[in-house]
């Protein structure tokens, strides 16, 4: 593929790649290759090529890295969002680049929207709702001919099922928001796709201990290894902590797909319990003689996990597991009443 834009031929008695090589090698030329993680086995050939091209460059966009010698990432993050506790003016709120996105698109399909005081609460919220995913921001501002933003957001409680309706000239995986993500997913072994169908089941974020926890394997080493896997894929995110424990997160929006897969696969039974059964646990630890020693620690250990606590309750209560319910209950009782 890179011989044939370029518009070099292999000569006679000399294999395509020193053909390429001898083509390039008195260029300065930045070499832009697209989606190489669907030829990650090209990787060795594109060392050889630079190994062989002092003056060449290549500039490769992956949901992966290549792991080639001389290697650097450039990650590219979801797009800065609003300010969660205090909005700024209208005019500052449409230079953040989410809303900045948002506008444009929705006033392509309705050219008389306008951003104002009375929907900026509104617009910010839809951003923060899309994780600040360029894709689901376009596609959920192109419904802005039929809805408000207020009415908008309403519906973005289930994402997945508004984000479609994409351009007709992008390719098909880019034309919903779950077909982008499907894409994603199915690019993964099968072991990393069960183990992102189970870390689904955490809000708010976890920690390695957790996911081992919950994993539907029970090697640890693999769990670990689909964790740098997914880390890697940018499926979820590692975040360190000031404490120095390392938690993981997913964006909302992958998490609601990846609540979908384990649904369709029958597991979400067998993994809310094992999710319930572990945070019932930690929440039984506060009673230790650890945690009386460190009271400060553990409180803010069980901050940091209030919306697992609280999906964990729910589900006890849901299921009708009043009895151990009722035991986390009470054990959480000091942590509510501070």
């Amino acid at each position: 593929t890179i011989a044939g834009t370029l518009g070099v031929r292999e000569r006679p008695g000399l294999p395509l790649l020193d053909t390429l090589s001898r083509f390039l090698a008195p260029k300065h030329l930045l070499l832009l290759l697209d989606n190489c993680e669907q030829v990650l086995e090209a990787a060795p050939e594109i060392a050889a090529l630079l190994a062989g091209c002092p003056q060449l460059s290549v500039l490769a966009t992956s949901r992966v890295t290549l792991k080639v010698r001389g290697e650097r990432l450039f990650p590219l993050s979801p797009l800065p969002l609003p300010a969660a506790e205090k909005l700024p003016v209208v005019e500052a709120l449409a230079c953040v680049p989410t809303v900045a996105l948002f506008l444009e698109r929705a006033t392509a399909s309705q050219p008389t929207f306008a951003l104002t005081p009375d929907n900026a609460p509104a617009v910010a919220s839809i951003c923060r709702r899309l994780d600040g995913l360029p894709l689901a921001i376009e596609l959920a501002a192109a419904w802005i001919r039929v809805l408000p933003p207020v009415a908008l957001l309403d519906r973005l409680e289930k994402r997945l099922l508004l984000l479609t309706g994409g351009s007709r000239d992008l390719p098909a995986r880019q034309r919903t928001m779950r077909d982008a993500i499907a894409w994603s997913y199915e690019l993964l072994a099968e072991s990393e796709q069960v183990l992102f169908r189970c870390l689904s089941v955490f809000a708010g974020g976890w920690t390695l201990e957790a996911a081992e926890a919950v994993s539907c394997g029970t090697d640890r080493l693999d769990v670990l290894a689909g964790l740098e896997a997914l880390t890697t894929a940018s499926l979820v995110q590692a975040v360190e902590h000031p404490d120095g424990e390392r938690r993981f997160g997913m964006l909302e929006t992958l998490r609601e797909f990846g609540m979908e897969q384990l649904v369709s696969h029958g597991e979400v039974d067998e993994v809310s319990r094992r999710h319930a059964d572990y945070f019932a646990a930690l929440v039984q630890a506060m009673g230790s003689p650890e945690a009386v020693t460190v009271p400060g620690g553990w409180l803010a250990r069980l901050e940091v996990e209030r919306a697992n606590l609280r999906a964990a309750l729910t589900w006890l209560r849901d299921h009708g597991e009043r009895e151990a319910g009722v035991r986390m209950t009470a054990a959480l009782g000091p942590y509510w009443h501070i």
